[in-house]
């Protein structure tokens, strides 16, 4: 999985997802002195009934540039975990499909990674990250470092798709390519965790 990053322009936002609960309620039933039945009234659409709500969700730009850096941070940290655990998987040489479920799930957050940058970059390029100098520091630390990784792992997985079984000699390349997207993914989490410490409420459980 190739993730872009423009060095210049911020990229167009991915499209958003969200899931409605279209599972139905519990229809009350009312009986009458004669026992008998009383017709209930039909429910109202889940989906029309939701649909207000996910018209008035604002985006992550629009709620400001501090929660964008906060919710970096968190994506951030879920990518190093799920990063280290697939790391601990391969050690294992466990079966292909959980290896590939975990892969999976690795492809994903470096998507919701992608995305939490595009957004930090919509919502600091007018408003600060914040006031507090330190708190601001960290932050573009940590979103450089975001950046670095993303772009380093693009190559890595770029250099993987062109090799073949009669590269040998680039096979080098290829480990040092990985080795620079690992270095790059430690710089992310020492820069994340620097942030955590001046924002401990974006540590997640």
């Amino acid at each position: 999985m190739s993730i872009h990053v423009s060095a210049l322009g911020t990229p167009l936002p991915l499209g958003r997802v969200r899931t409605l609960d279209h599972s139905n309620g519990p229809v009350d039933v009312v009986t009458g002195p004669t026992h008998q039945l009383s017709t209930p009234t039909p429910p109202m659409s889940p989906s029309r009934a939701a649909a207000p709500l996910l018209l008035d969700d604002p985006t992550a730009a629009e709620q400001g540039p501090l929660y964008c850096g906060d919710a970096l941070a968190r994506t951030a940290s879920e990518t190093c975990r799920q990063h280290e655990r697939i790391a601990r998987l391969h050690a294992l040489t466990v079966a292909k499909s959980e290896l590939g479920a975990a892969q999976a799930m690795v492809d994903t957050i470096d998507l919701a990674l992608a995305e939490c940058v595009r957004d930090f970059e919509k919502a600091c390029a007018v408003t600060p990250v914040s006031d507090d100098a330190t708190i601001r520091q960290a932050a573009n630390a940590m979103w450089l470092a975001a950046r670095e990784y993303l772009r380093r792992h693009s190559i890595a997985e770029k250099a993987s798709r062109q090799l073949t079984q009669h590269d040998a000699e680039k096979f080098g390349d290829l480990q040092l390519e990985y080795e620079l997207e690992a270095s790059a993914l430690l710089g992310l989490k020492h820069a994340m965790s620097t942030y955590q410490k001046l924002r401990p409420d974006t540590r997640c459980p």
